[in-house]
């Protein structure tokens, strides 16, 4: 696992190496990380660097590009990242949604609140990293979930709609699908749709916005359940 620490304050940024130490400790090959002093040098190390990171901690108030401009040059480039805020005024962070933060942390940082936040980091990272199998003319595909924008459910034919745009078509069912995804990542919205929570940009009406930018409808016998699952999606994150 990449972990990258970005902050201009080369002590707080030591302060964030010492309590990944302290979390990896007990299997220290599990991560490495990389910090970054400035918002410029992430944000140039993402444009020419074939490398990804899986974990971002970045200082919300930077000098000239601030912890919000990285997250978006992040999101530009990889929607699945997590992403957690360090600030020191809490009162910022309604702006944390537009990049999809998982969560934030505030100074000063406790150690006990980082463990936690980093332990349901790699929860959710568990969750994406969860497969599914299905056959299409007698072969075997394998996808992650974690991949997976949205689930269409047309006649006897299940169709798979990837982040990327990919589609695959096979047949199979929508019992079959919830029965394998997990209900902490997937709803499902629709007698025709179950989606994947990450990639929810906003409910609007009787309609779910994806981050591709596809309306799909949420049925009033589904409104409740997607209620409640998103309310538990949120909260997995941010307790």
């Amino acid at each position: 696992m990449n972990i990258a620490i970005c902050d201009d304050n080369p002590k707080m940024v030591g302060q964030i190496e010492n309590l990944l130490l302290s979390f990896f400790e007990n299997d220290p090959n599990q991560f490495n990380y990389e910090a970054f002093l400035s918002g410029e040098s992430l944000v140039e190390h993402l444009t020419n660097s074939v490398s990804s990171f899986q974990i971002y901690l970045l200082d919300v108030e930077m000098k000239s590009l601030d912890g919000f401009d990285v997250a978006r040059a992040i999101r530009e480039k990889d929607q699945q990242a997590i992403i957690i805020f360090i600030t020191s005024h809490v009162e910022l962070m309604s702006e944390a949604f537009e990049v999809n933060a998982f969560h934030y942390l505030i100074k000063p940082v406790d150690e006990i609140k980082v463990k936690q936040v980093l332990t349901k980091a790699l929860e959710q990272l568990t969750l994406r990293k969860m497969i599914l199998q299905f056959t299409i003319q007698k072969k075997v595909h394998t996808v992650y979930l974690g991949e997976v924008e949205y689930f269409e459910s047309m006649k006897r034919k299940m169709i798979i709609h990837l982040k990327s745009g990919e589609e695959y078509e096979y047949y199979g069912t929508m019992k079959e699908v919830i029965d394998k995804v997990s209900p902490q990542l997937f709803t499902q919205i629709h007698n025709s749709f179950v989606i994947n929570m990450d990639y929810v940009q906003v409910k609007s009406g009787e309609t779910i916005v994806m981050q591709s930018g596809r309306e799909i409808a949420i049925t009033k016998k589904f409104h409740q359940t997607f209620q409640r699952a998103y309310r538990n999606y949120v909260l997995m994150r941010t307790k």
